[in-house]
């Protein structure tokens, strides 16, 4: 056997990748629409200053005979199902039997089953060993949602969950888009979510890393905290030979996207060269040029990364550069659902109706999600 490695880029399938449904489920509204006015409007109607919860999870797209399963769930569960219910109501998606091998699931989570497990520890803290509950155990794992998730839809293809902070729900996506392009599915349902509760609240509180909205100014706060919140956001990936052949409706054209690691984003003297390289990978594999970028949706959250990324993007694209927006303004911190979001953002208020009737140009636009932890993933979203 020998022991060279082959270091020959895999066999890609030809298909381009697009987004033919989206599902988000987040505290200001779980509708496409709902998400862009508030947007639109800078947020004015939010009224928690130091966490956004999500009052009612939505079920309406999950069939009648289903729901009753929902209530046995925990939250991180519930949020995900949700948002993919309605990810693939949106694509009119039908998971026959006979497909369900090719069609794959690739969720992301930062803190993943934290709360469920806090509330798992605590009655047994509280009442020793007898009092520990078999329904929390089966969700003290943060793979437990793609295996709800799967088994409610019906999909046996792949199915993976990754760690990797705040940027493991667009790192889930990009994963999704892999898994097409090298031809192991054909559909992948992609997103990311967290939930927040006393638990983490409090850890961040203790820690004094727990901050109000006022606080979180995106480039222009710089002090260590979060303003948090949570959210789901569950996109339908589709080859596009297909989504075309069913007649479905493309809401963007995933055109690359490159996941990297900076170290020094956890130390005093931080570096914007691991960005700046993941930035750079993303555009060549896309296949894009900087100067093509319109829109660059930051992963700005006012901390002091905001100006490490704001670096980068100087790098990158040179002066003027794109139009930035930083979602996570009015959003708050969502952590893993945040990069899926800001696409959800984009594209979506991309295709709905302008104010002025006017048909929209093409939008080529550069979403980013940074990660104390180091991990970076930037991704080229084609919007048509």
């Amino acid at each position: 056997m020998s022991d060279r490695i082959d270091t020959r880029p895999p066999i890609l399938d030809s298909a381009g990748v697009t987004v033919s449904g989206m599902g988000i489920v987040t505290p200001l509204g779980c509708s496409i629409e709902e998400l862009a006015h508030h947007c639109e409007d800078g947020g004015e109607a939010v009224a928690a200053p130091n966490a956004l919860r999500i009052s009612e999870i939505p079920v309406g797209a999950m069939p009648a005979d289903k729901r009753a399963r929902i209530g046995r769930l925990d939250r991180l569960c519930r949020v995900f199902l949700s948002a993919s219910y309605s990810a693939v109501d949106a694509a009119r998606l039908e998971m026959a039997p006979a497909q369900a091998g090719r069609v794959g699931l690739s969720f992301g989570t930062g803190f993943g089953c934290l709360l469920t497990n806090a509330e798992y520890h605590q009655k047994i803290v509280e009442s020793g060993p007898a009092a520990a509950s078999p329904r929390l155990f089966a969700y003290t794992v943060s793979s437990a949602a793609a295996g709800e998730v799967s088994i409610a839809l019906g999909i046996t293809g792949p199915n993976v969950t990754a760690h990797m902070g705040f940027a493991a729900g667009l790192g889930a996506v990009g994963y999704g888009v892999d898994l097409i392009q090298m031809g192991k599915a054909d559909v992948v349902l992609a997103g990311g979510a967290d939930v927040i509760g006393p638990p983490l609240l409090d850890g961040l509180r203790d820690m004094g890393l727990l901050k109000t909205r006022e606080q979180s100014r995106p480039f222009i706060d710089a002090v260590p905290g979060v303003w948090p919140s949570e959210g789901a956001g569950v996109l339908v990936l589709e080859r596009e030979d297909r989504a075309r052949a069913r007649g479905a409706r493309v809401w963007a054209h995933i055109a690359g996207y490159a996941a990297g690691f900076e170290p020094t984003l956890t130390g005093r003297t931080r570096e914007s060269t691991g960005i700046v390289a993941s930035m750079r990978r993303a555009l060549d594999l896309s296949g894009c040029a900087a100067s093509d970028i319109d829109l660059v949706m930051s992963s700005a959250h006012g901390t002091p990364i905001d100006r490490i990324e704001q670096r980068a993007m100087e790098q990158v694209f040179g002066a003027p550069g794109p139009r930035v927006r930083a979602p996570k303004a009015v959003l708050g911190e969502t952590f893993a659902a945040s990069g899926v979001l800001a696409i959800a953002l984009a594209a979506g208020a991309h295709r709905l109706p302008s104010s002025s009737g006017a048909q929209r140009e093409p939008l080529v636009v550069m979403v980013n999600a940074l990660c104390y932890s180091g991990n970076i993933v930037s991704l080229i979203l084609r919007c048509e």
